[in-house]
């Protein structure tokens, strides 16, 4: 993690009054902050409306100041002594057991008492931890809380990914029946994008408390590599609502897991989703009949889920910007299967025309931006979304005209498609798709995937009936 990555992705100014609502690491959060503060040169000051773990180590900086009037003086002296300072109000009769030992707690201030702090110190940075979630990963807020200071600038809301796939319950979640009446289902509901999405957004959920001029960012915590594609999600969902400003990925574990932003924006240090320089669109193709199949087979159930879920749900998990489906035939049904997941639909009258009528419906609807298109196929259900991450990167660091999928010797799709090809793309008719310029442009790179069955299209009852067997066994594994 390179120093002033967090401060960065968060969009943290010098002078800013932050305040960390929700679950998933707040305090480890907080006191990261202050150490890339003190990195910048910049004084801080960490403090809380609620109960805290006292820091396992007792150095200068923390000061529990009592019951007393606060010695503003000597704290201002301290503050430009050491450059930052951890402030509480008094000692709880409270302890937690930690991976550190056991620790004590310490409560906090009234938030017009933070606000005053922060007005006589003047550090560059203020930070205040404004609610409890009793070490869980997500949580809703009770009628009484947040704890926010009125002048805060920042509302930083958290949400731990490790609480996905989880059951709505107190063993998991914080006031789960407050979540679970934010979000409208049951006890026992198993955690999704959807759902997390849906209390992060509500105005009583994840916002609630904010002050009015307070700019509002959402920090998705715990994003391993394989919790960013559902975490990629819910930033697409949350994006869409405009709940805030900014969401933000990473892990706060894993000094060398990169901060990730959405929308995308130039922050030196810090990788961007959605909107980096060149756009990339994610396109999937779900336009045909399936005559082979003698059903529409994208409609099939493969695991949980319509078997062009599948390819979809790759798209969005993946750093493609926006993510786009084309219909066609029982376009009804195949965007009813798709629910409410965060996309755009495209509607080709034409599709009987063949696999081209597709690619220049997309072609002609793309935002004048965008730079290349990735091409996905809804019948080709395995695809994973880190390759299709390996493709966006390298189209956005190698500067090909088309990078292709690879498995063995052969050039396939997912295939991702620069500006300059899209003169090509629309010129094909008829059932030919990008395949037919494979070897027909100058700059032309490949990503290869681990295993060929990865690039496995269902075309016949056998592929399916072989995909059934596949997807029983994946999640039989877990």
């Amino acid at each position: 993690m390179t120093p002033a990555e967090w401060i960065a992705g968060l969009g943290i100014r010098r002078g800013d009054r932050v305040a960390l609502v929700g679950a998933g690491g707040k305090t480890g959060l907080a006191l990261q902050l202050v150490a890339e503060a003190r990195a910048r040169g910049w004084t801080s000051l960490f403090s809380t409306t609620t109960r805290v773990l006292a820091p396992p180590e007792r150095d200068e900086p923390f000061i529990v100041v009592g019951d007393s009037e606060p010695d503003l003086p000597l704290l201002h002296r301290q503050l430009r002594r050491s450059g930052h300072l951890f402030l509480a109000r008094r000692w709880l009769q409270e302890w937690d057991e930690t991976p550190a030992g056991r620790q004590q707690k310490v409560g906090g201030f009234a938030p017009e008492e933070i606000d005053r702090l922060a007005a006589v110190l003047q550090p560059d940075l203020v930070v205040t931890e404004a609610d409890g979630s009793r070490h869980q990963s997500f949580k809703a807020p009770a009628p009484y809380e947040p704890v926010v200071p009125v002048g805060t600038t920042l509302l930083v809301v958290l949400a731990g990914l490790s609480v996905l796939g989880r059951p709505l319950d107190a063993a998991w979640v914080h006031r789960p029946e407050r979540v679970a009446e934010l979000a409208q289902a049951p006890m026992g509901t198993r955690l999704d994008a959807a759902l997390v999405a849906d209390v992060l957004a509500h105005p009583e959920g994840g916002r609630k408390g904010a002050p009015p001029a307070a700019r509002q960012v959402a920090l998705l915590a715990q994003a391993t590599a394989e919790r960013r594609p559902v975490g990629r999600e819910i930033a697409r969902r949350l994006l869409r609502r405009r709940a805030f400003e900014r969401i933000v990925l990473g892990d706060l574990d894993d000094p060398a897991a990169r901060v990730e932003v959405w929308p995308g924006r130039a922050v030196e240090g810090v990788r961007r989703g959605t909107a980096a320089l060149p756009p990339v669109c994610a396109v999937v193709l779900a336009a045909g009949m399936a005559r082979r199949m003698g059903q529409n087979k994208l409609l099939l159930p493969l695991g949980n889920r319509p078997l062009v879920a599948h390819a979809v749900d790759a798209a969005i998990g993946s750093l493609a910007g926006e993510v786009w489906v084309v219909l066609g035939a029982e376009a009804r049904a195949v965007r009813r299967a798709l629910g409410t997941r965060p996309l755009r639909f495209l509607l080709n009258r034409r599709w009987a025309e063949g696999q081209s009528s597709s690619l220049r419906r997309a072609l002609a609807a793309l935002p004048r931006r965008t730079e290349g298109v990735l091409f996905l196929a809804g019948d080709m259900p395995f695809v994973p979304p880190a390759h299709l991450d390996r493709m966006i990167e390298r189209f956005r660091t190698g500067g090909a005209d088309i990078v292709w999928s690879e498995a063995g010797s052969r050039r396939m799709v997912p295939a991702l498609f620069g500006r300059s090809t899209f003169p090509a793309l629309a010129g094909l008719m008829g059932d030919l798709g990008g395949r037919a310029l494979a070897g027909t442009f100058g700059s032309e790179a490949t990503v290869t995937v681990p295993s060929p069955d990865l690039l496995n299209d269902i075309d016949t009852p056998e592929a399916y009936e072989q995909a059934q067997r596949w997807q029983q066994w994946s999640l039989s594994r877990g």
